[in-house]
């Protein structure tokens, strides 16, 4: 009997975990729906946690 049809491939989900490695966020779990859709939920990034000198944090200077 076939598994069935495979909505998402893990090369999808491997890409989807670097990419948000990448931009310095931390991966808190990662959801994967019936329709293969693919939701990386996000923790603190590792930027934020650590916070800038002045007490700002990253996405504070990003946005001014």
């Amino acid at each position: 009997m076939p598994k069935g049809l495979q909505i998402f491939k893990q090369t999808d989900l491997l890409r989807a975990i670097r990419t948000s490695q990448k931009a310095g966020l931390s991966i808190a779990r990662v959801e994967i729906d019936r329709d293969g859709k693919i939701v990386v939920v996000v923790g603190e990034s590792r930027q934020e946690s650590a916070g800038n000198d002045n007490g700002e944090q990253s996405w504070d200077a990003a946005v001014k």
